[in-house]
């Protein structure tokens, strides 16, 4: 059930409880320290190298007297754990020289169990390293795993310090009742400590595993923010912008489906503007109620929410066409002047493994903020455009505007046949200079609302210029475009402002592509036709068409009115 197709309807004493509960967090991060190598070139990596080092060379210095004093029927366990020992060190000083990486710590760790076992085995007097060498193969392996992983390694660890001391003890030579008795508690009483051991060092990794990847998530965050910032800034495109966050948040925040909503005031709907969903094509076509579900409790109330299981709470309800799955959910509003302008919702599937936690519910408020900076954007640039497209005094779309138009419907066959209509106002200089600009004016914005009046849905209106205005009739057949230039004509001769005398209007009509295939040529053609109007007396509509390659462009049927 994706976040876009869950709507909830949520009263308003019904958020308590919603908040998020911790979860897994399973986003991928760069730089995943699975392969992350962990190179001693600086502070505590190259002390903690040093003192490592140094310890391992002690160890096989002792070894190595211990071997040359020791008798001769020890001699040969003793210089079997020396080499080995000898051999682990040489490794290490190899690697530490060009940088460890997880797998040979992993390696590294696994050599110092074997030699605590082989030090149970061939130095029965050696307890302590029997003990203690196994427990320091799983603190040098700690940074290598987490998880699971440390879990085992840590198991793997403990068995091996058991065996090591169990066959140290037992190889000591102890006699007796007593004394075997002695030997089985000294083990048990070495299991319990162990156990506790290495039971504090899977505490005390994972929590350090868990706290360094809150750092690294956090860095990435950060690092995400800023790449989405510097977008922000080099960039007016925000659909791009949109895109970029949805890609960053992804890198931080695991999610399965993403929407980015706006609010559409004007219309009472949510309408969405980006979708990442396996229902993707079906969320971009639908739109819903402001004050439909948890989205609009969001929209309702400026405030973030985080539902971590919807499909068991009685108020969700889903999308004609999505199927009903358990999911969590987030929905953030997105502030633009501090009015709630989209939101941000952000969904993962499944039980209480997706549930998403409090740090996952912070990222998505943080880059939601990135995401109203980016609708703001939107905004200002719809308002600029329209601003740049409409002729001020008649609300009209201008003649850059009509240029645009043009051009991009001739371009595009699904709209043929394409009529253009022009249309001039019959005396309007004289009525200009007879009752003034103002009143100029106001005949003009009364032509315009005639015009807007008549035309259909899908027809497109612009002031030409002057007292000219045009129409871009789609997909229009040429009986129904003249039908609707004579409708537009009728308009604009019984509009009347301030009890002046009726203007009317002369018309011409081009049709493409019998009248012509390209801008320009339309233009030139229905200009002449409204020229033969205005020669004709005006007040009328001419049609300008193509009636053969032989006889050339004539004119042919003309509907006048009065």
């Amino acid at each position: 059930m994706p976040p876009s197709a869950v709507e909830q309807t949520i009263p308003m004493d019904a958020t308590a409880g919603l908040r998020p509960r911790n979860g897994v967090m399973s986003a991928r991060l760069d730089g995943d320290t699975s392969e992350r190598a962990a190179v001693p070139g600086s502070g505590q990596d190259r002390r903690f190298a040093v003192f490592a080092a140094a310890c391992a060379a002690a160890t096989l210095v002792m070894c190595l007297l211990d071997t040359l004093a020791a008798p001769s029927a020890r001699r040969p366990g003793q210089a079997v754990v020396t080499a080995l020992l000898g051999v682990t060190v040489l490794a290490g000083v190899w690697f530490l020289r060009r940088g460890f990486t997880p797998r040979v710590l992993m390696a590294a760790g696994a050599t110092l169990m074997v030699v605590g076992v082989a030090a149970g085995i061939w130095l029965p007097d050696s307890l302590d390293a029997a003990l203690v060498l196994p427990l320091a193969g799983a603190v040098l392996a700690m940074p290598a795993a987490r998880g699971r992983p440390l879990l085992v390694l840590l198991a793997v660890g403990f068995v091996a310090s058991m065996v090591g001391e169990t066959v140290a003890s037992v190889g000591s030579g102890t006699d007796g009742v007593g004394s075997q008795s002695d030997t089985f508690l000294s083990l048990l009483e070495a299991a319990v400590m162990l156990a506790f051991t290495f039971g504090l060092l899977w505490w005390v990794g994972d929590r350090w595993w868990r706290a360094d990847e809150q750092a690294r998530r956090a860095l990435a965050s950060q690092r995400r923010l800023l790449e989405v910032n510097e977008h922000l800034l080099s960039t007016l495109d925000p659909q791009g912008v949109f895109e970029l966050i949805a890609d960053s948040l992804k890198s931080v925040v695991a999610y399965d489906n993403l929407t980015i909503y706006r609010v559409d005031r004007s219309a009472g709907v949510l309408r969405p503007v980006l979708a990442r969903d396996r229902f993707a094509q079906l969320i971009i076509e639908s739109t819903f109620p402001t004050t439909t579900g948890l989205t609009g409790w969001v929209v309702a109330h400026g405030a973030a929410e985080c539902v971590n299981d919807t499909l068991h709470d009685p108020r969700v309800h889903t999308i004609a066409g999505t199927p009903s799955e358990p999911e969590a959910l987030i929905v953030v509003p997105l502030l633009v002047g501090g009015e709630v302008a989209g939101t941000l919702n952000v969904g993962r599937m499944g039980g209480e493994e997706a549930h998403f936690s409090d740090g996952e519910f912070e990222l998505a408020c943080l880059f939601a903020g990135q995401a109203s900076i980016a609708l703001r954007n939107a905004e200002t640039l719809r308002a600029v455009a329209t601003r740049a497209e409409t002729d001020a005094l008649t609300g009209l779309r201008n003649r850059g505007a009509f240029d645009d138009r043009l051009a991009a419907l001739m371009a595009d066959p699904s709209v043929q046949p394409l009529v253009l209509v022009m249309l001039d106002l019959d005396g309007f200089h004289n009525y200009n200079k007879e009752h003034g600009h103002p009143a100029g004016d106001a005949l003009l914005q009364a032509a315009a609302r005639a015009i807007t009046a008549s035309v259909r849905d899908g027809d497109l209106c612009f002031r030409y210029g002057g007292d000219e205005f045009a129409l871009l009739l789609p997909g229009t057949e040429e009986d129904s475009a003249t039908l609707i230039a004579e409708r537009v004509r009728l308009a604009i001769a019984a509009a009347n402002t301030r009890g002046a005398p009726a203007v009317t209007a002369s018309v011409g009509l081009g049709i493409s592509p019998w009248d012509a295939e390209a801008a320009g040529a339309l233009v030139d053609a229905t200009d002449a036709a409204l020229f033969r109007a205005k020669e004709s007396g005006g007040n009328r509509v001419k049609t300008w068409r193509r009636i053969s390659a032989a006889s050339g462009a004539g004119e042919v049927a003309s509907q006048e009115g009065g």
